[in-house]
């Protein structure tokens, strides 16, 4: 049983040996160059596919960055606004104030002119931390349109990576579609001539 096995295995093993030795040794070299042609473009395919994933996945984070980004402005713009609500407020609260203490300084009231001069310090303070306030929120919104910019940068930088890679696939699979071509007619070439020698 393992005789017939082992000889019918010899029979097949010589037989692909005769086959390559009756091709000539260019078509031989031509197949082997196609089948490496083949893998390489194989690579490059599955690597063309993962640049293609990480730049959808990069624009999918620039995307979301740049969502956030213009909340944050919006958020800012609308703190700006009520920091200058307030600072009217409290620049309208001291001469207010200060028409009443003159006022009660006419009318020699000290004590009434006193109080107001408590509302002017506690107004200026406020009106202080106010401009503080707006200072600091003039700086984040500027910072968010920096962000802003930079987000649409690396978007656009991102979709042009994608692009391109999306073009390298293509040209690759095109190179694997001409190395099975070339594979295949060099395999014909190579049984061709071997049949018509015999």
């Amino acid at each position: 049983m393992k005789k017939p096995i082992f000889f019918l295995a010899l029979a097949i093993l010589g037989g692909t040996f005769m086959a390559n030795a009756q091709r000539a040794p260019h078509v031989r070299h031509d197949i082997h160059h196609d089948r490496k042609d083949i893998h390489h473009d194989k690579k490059d395919i599955a690597q063309d596919k993962k640049d293609i994933h990480g730049d959808k996945k990069d624009i999918a984070e620039d995307k979301k960055d740049l969502r956030g980004d213009r909340k944050d402005a919006a958020s800012d713009k609308k703190d700006l606004v009520r920091d200058n609500k307030d600072i009217h407020q409290d620049k309208k609260d001291i001469t207010t104030d200060r028409k009443e203490r003159n006022q009660d300084l006419k009318n020699h009231d000290y004590k009434d002119a006193k109080s107001e001069q408590k509302d002017i310090n506690a107004d200026k303070k406020d009106l202080s931390a106010d401009w503080k306030d707006r200072n600091s929120d003039r700086k984040d919104l500027h910072q968010d349109r920096k962000d802003i910019h930079q987000d649409k940068k690396d978007l656009a930088g991102d979709r042009k990576d994608l692009s391109g890679d999306r073009k390298d696939l293509g040209k690759d699979k095109a190179d694997l579609r001409k190395d099975k071509k070339d594979l295949k007619k060099d395999k014909q070439d190579a049984t061709t001539p071997a049949a018509t020698k015999q």
